[in-house]
């Protein structure tokens, strides 16, 4: 990919330049999930560092960036799940970002289809691509023989993804919180207004939230 292009958002009609300043030239960043909580914290560092940065997503008109941002930020859509689409967003790309989590399995989408599979087909089409850099964000205590889906899957997709990319780098963050999280924002909200607030299992669990 050439930063100083005019790159065309994938079916639309209208362009959006894609210019990165001298620093980062041609050093394009690709990041799967940068529309969700941490995703959005994600691209924007990478924005402020001069990186040109793809924001592969399902809703590319979702991800519209600003006439400040558009000559560094390119919407590309695509769905981690489906293999073209995501061998078409890593071309080109010296780095890859997978933020994508499934926190509730619904249909077709499950914690193994997502965690698992999609994770190391993304791994494998950045690797196929040229990527130097790919970094999976997962989640703390992984264990492959937890008896939590949610947990298993975390670390069947480490594994899966270090099997497809080598180098890559594992993130591990705990619960994350920041202005616009759903999880501490929703305890206080039912802390102001409830008059009794249910405490997790014995009352005895510990969390260690981390900024996002």
């Amino acid at each position: 990919m050439r930063p100083n292009r005019t790159t065309p958002v994938k079916g639309r009609d209208s362009e959006i330049p894609n210019e990165a300043p001298e620093t980062h030239r041609g050093e394009a960043v690709c990041v799967f999930g940068g529309t969700g909580f941490l995703g959005r914290r994600i691209v924007g560092h990478l924005r402020d560092h001069g990186f040109p940065v793809r924001i592969a997503s399902r809703h590319p008109v979702r991800t519209r960036p600003s006439q400040e941002d558009g000559r560094q930020i390119e919407s590309f859509r695509a769905d981690i799940e489906d293999e073209n689409s995501v061998a078409a967003a890593v071309a080109g790309i010296r780095g890859v970002v997978n933020a994508v989590s499934l926190y509730l399995e619904h249909g077709s989408h499950t914690f193994r289809s997502v965690h698992v599979k999609a994770a190391a087909n993304l791994a494998a089409q950045a690797r196929q691509a040229g990527a130097d850099h790919f970094v999976h964000v997962s989640g703390v205590a992984t264990d492959t023989a937890s008896g939590s889906p949610y947990i298993r899957s975390r670390a069947e997709g480490e594994l899966a993804v270090k099997a497809a990319f080598p180098n890559a780098t594992i993130v591990r963050p705990t619960v994350m919180f920041g202005r616009d999280d759903v999880f501490l924002n929703t305890m206080l909200t039912l802390l102001e207004r409830l008059p009794v607030f249910a405490l997790f299992g014995s009352g005895n669990t510990r969390l260690q939230p981390v900024s996002v």
